[in-house]
């Protein structure tokens, strides 16, 4: 295995280090806080006496010796040997950053941004830094080149394209290939896919971000050779990537499970944590022999797409949907199979009865019937557990077909509903969850009924969800809640309640709390005996500083400059 990287903090505030030293789970990125420095001449003397530190974070402002003292004292960084240096300070002067780029410093973040969110993109800066640095003085993580790269993907991509019962030469040829790199023994495979929306509205773009792509790849590389176990990871697409793995060294089944249990549990925390990302994760059984890489992978990504029906950040093993999976997926042989299919096709009529009984008592006045209608559907839809996502899309094409026909003979259009339904059945395609799908469904029937019967569009202009989760906030946003807690209470994913919520409300779930809070704030302070510090705790701020910048950022004036326009 691969060293990590050692890595000094230099700050005269030991909070600062401290919080830096548990700000970012540093060996997830192959980084160990190896020494601290309370100021320049301290540090400088650490770099005298040994030369295996990697990456700096170095304070600019400092007694004894600045950080620009420290870099025009030892001049390894500016002839890019090593540390590479990450500049910190309490203001943007840029003068100095200016400085300390001309000296050696690969970046430079304010303290008061200094989070994991702003953090992990520029230490992953420093590292790709490191790698270009020839000669290393210490034997660095090593990457493959893009050629190396691109080889084994495309091996990887035909042993999970080419089935060994019917492509049996070219199944054979890509097994040769990873059977030289992994062995086969106690072989599997895991799928893991990644939400496409997320807590916040940065996560469409994250996606799109090499950075974050690098970030999500080596945080799980770094979590597999933690665990000892030997892998590959191909790529599939933006939002999918496959886990080849064998743990040949171990002839228990049970310690197997534990460490692969360990392994993706602290790979779904590492990822939330650090770039947001809600990921599912399908475990296929263990097998021995490269024949078997195609049906591992074919199970794996059938349990991961379980996500639909349990939601994200979840990691299902085979038995996880035994029983229903395997009627789902209409896998299996003989009677048993016939039986699962034949289950499945007969509630996939009993839905599309159920579609059409619903769209016929959307055309009576009380909204009773069709609701009772629903939520026959709803229960109808918890027997599909197991199946693939899309069959159950499919079955639900049904009644928005009849719904269709429904608007067509009223001369309404799609788009008349909802803005975003000029395709409605691509729209559906979408949504990542059951329990989202049925809440489009139902907000669509709702909108449809009220104008049929010469209502208003809605007479909730929110949707259940939306609803519920805008009522919560009016009445907690004192208290110290997140799309997280909301999201799990409303019974929604995080990547969906966000969506919506920026829809119907107009502004996304962070505007909206911020909102209601300096809304609150000002009402306050016309109100006297309240100190400022007081106002931003009673309103959920316990930082007064936060408070202060979200206060003039939403009104243009800082708090005091507030109050003090009252009085006058």
């Amino acid at each position: 295995m691969n060293r990590l990287l050692k890595l000094m903090i230099v700050d005269d505030e030991p909070l600062v280090r401290l919080a830096l030293q548990h700000m970012i789970d540093w060996p997830s990125m192959g980084i160990a806080v190896e020494v601290e420095a309370a100021d320049g001449a301290e540090a400088l003397e650490i770099l005298r006496q040994r030369d295996d530190i990697d990456l700096m974070l170095l304070d600019i402002e400092m007694p004894r010796l600045s950080g620009i003292e420290l870099l025009r004292t030892y001049p390894a960084v500016k002839e890019k040997q090593r540390p590479v240096t990450i500049m910190l300070s309490a203001y943007s002067d840029y003068s100095y950053v200016r400085e300390a780029f001309v000296l050696g410093a690969i970046d430079f973040i304010v303290k008061a941004d200094m989070d994991e969110e702003h953090l992990v993109p520029v230490v992953l800066k420093a590292i790709s830094e490191l790698h270009k640095q020839a000669p290393p003085l210490h034997p660095l993580p090593i990457s493959e080149t893009q050629d190396d790269v691109d080889a084994k993907s495309e091996v990887l991509r035909q042993l999970i394209t080419y089935d060994p019962n019917q492509q049996e030469d070219a199944a054979a040829i890509a097994g040769t290939g990873i059977h030289e790199w992994l062995g086969e023994s106690n072989q599997l495979v895991a799928v893991m896919t990644i939400a496409h929306g997320s807590a916040n509205s940065r996560m469409e773009r994250t996606l799109h971000d090499t950075k974050t792509q690098r970030f999500i790849r080596q945080s799980v590389q770094t979590v597999l050779d933690a665990m000892s176990i030997r892998h590959f990871i191909y790529r599939k697409s933006q939002t999918e990537y496959v886990l080849f793995c064998t743990l040949a060294q171990y002839r228990s089944e049970s310690v197997i499970r534990e460490k692969v249990q360990s392994a993706f549990a602290m790979m779904q925390t590492r990822l939330i944590q650090y770039v947001n990302v809600s990921i599912s994760i399908g475990v296929s059984e263990l097998a021995s022999g490269t024949k078997h890489w195609y049906r591992l992978h074919q199970q794996a990504a059938h349990l991961a797409a379980m996500s639909f029906f349990a939601g994200w950040n979840k990691v299902f093993y085979p038995e996880s949907c035994m029983d229903q999976g395997r009627a789902g997926a209409n896998t299996g042989s003989g009677s048993g199979a016939n039986t699962g299919q034949d289950h499945v096709r007969k509630l996939q009529l009993t839905l599309k009865a159920n579609g059409a009984g619903i769209a016929q008592l959307l055309e009576q006045d009380n909204p009773e019937l069709w609701s009772r209608e629903f939520e026959q559907m709803q229960l109808l839809l918890g027997q599909t557990w197991g199946w693939r996502p899309q069959d159950v899309q499919a079955a639900l094409e049904d009644l928005l077909w009849e719904l269709g026909g429904l608007l067509y003979r009223r001369g309404i259009r799609w788009d008349d509903l909802e803005d975003e339904l000029q395709h409605p059945f691509e729209y559906m395609k979408s949504l990542e969850t059951l329990e989202e799908t049925k809440s489009w469904l139902h907000r669509i029937c709702t909108n449809l009924h009220s104008w049929l019967h010469g209502k208003e569009k809605a007479d909730c202009s929110y949707s259940i969800v939306v609803a519920t989760a805008k009522q919560f906030l009016d009445l907690h946003y004192m208290e110290d809640v997140n799309l997280a807690l909301i999201s799990e209470m409303v019974g929604v994913s995080e990547s969906y309640l966000s969506k919506q919520f920026t829809k119907e409300v107009g502004s996304n779930f962070i505007q909206y709390l911020t909102h209601l809070r300096i809304e609150e704030s000002k009402r306050l302070m016309k109100k006297k005996g309240f100190k400022i510090t007081d106002i931003a705790e009673t309103v959920g701020y316990l930082n007064v500083e936060h408070f202060s910048r979200m206060f003039k950022k939403t009104t243009g004036c800082s708090p005091k400059l507030y109050r003090e326009s009252l009085l006058k």
